[in-house]
């Protein structure tokens, strides 16, 4: 009876040591034994070295990263709870990094390639704009940012990023966005469909190679907005 009491708790246990491991906020906890297990299969971790029970602004400023990164697939955003009583759970990752109790919340960026972490620099604020700005600047990985257009943020790496005979391209790419917005806004969004037909009509035409790559633009772009159209009728049924 005894056996069977025993397996019974360690079945119930393991869902809770498995929930252990994240948190609402959508970070990842993690403690010695998994830490380089889990961050070494991002491109970059992005971790929080704390008290076991952090709180306060700064720890408010990193679960507002944590949630706006969920959907980012490249990036871990996790923290590291540190106890300076008892057994003193991950303090000895934590001084590696040298992150101590004097000095929580520390914030270290791991980028896959690089041998040493960068550390978070906190003057203009621990904030999560100023988080943000900090993977960005160090990873080219997309975290929204007040006043920017996820679209044209993409379209600015890219730009940043080409080559110069690539960048006209580009520039191409942003004025199709810019002309498609303002007919959208002029003609509502019937102007969507009946452009996306217009489009594939000449696409499926003679037209020289050049055209042909302004044509496909234009219809990734009408594309978009088809996209969002759909997502729309989505919501507005429910």
């Amino acid at each position: 009876m005894r056996g069977y009491l025993v397996l019974l708790c360690v079945i119930f246990a393991i869902p809770f040591a498995y929930q252990s491991t994240t948190t609402p906020s959508g970070s990842v906890n993690l403690d010695e034994l998994s830490f380089y297990k889990v961050t070494n299969k991002f491109e970059a971790s992005l971790v929080k070295f704390d008290v076991a029970y952090p709180y306060g602004d700064r720890h408010d400023a990193f679960v507002a990263v944590a949630k706006d990164a969920n959907d980012v697939d490249d990036l871990l955003v996790a923290e590291v709870g540190v106890k300076d009583y008892g057994e003193k759970e991950n303090e000895g990752l934590a001084m590696k990094y040298g992150a101590t109790k004097d000095n929580f919340p520390i914030v270290k960026l791991f980028v896959k390639g690089k041998s040493d972490p960068l550390t978070f620099d906190d003057a203009k604020g621990f904030t999560s704009d100023e988080l943000r700005r900090f993977v960005r600047k160090n990873t080219g990985i997309y975290l929204s940012l007040p006043g920017c257009v996820r679209e044209l943020d993409i379209l600015a790496i890219k730009f940043m990023k080409s080559k110069e005979d690539e960048r006209k391209e580009v520039l191409k790419e942003v004025v199709e966005k810019k002309v498609a917005d303002k007919k959208v806004i002029e003609k509502g969004d019937e102007f969507i469909t009946t452009e996306d037909k217009r489009v594939k009509k000449l696409l499926n035409g003679k037209v020289s190679n050049e055209k042909k790559k302004e044509l496909e633009i234009r219809l990734n772009i009408l594309q978009t907005f088809q996209l969002l159209n759909k997502e729309k009728r989505g919501k507005e049924e429910l």
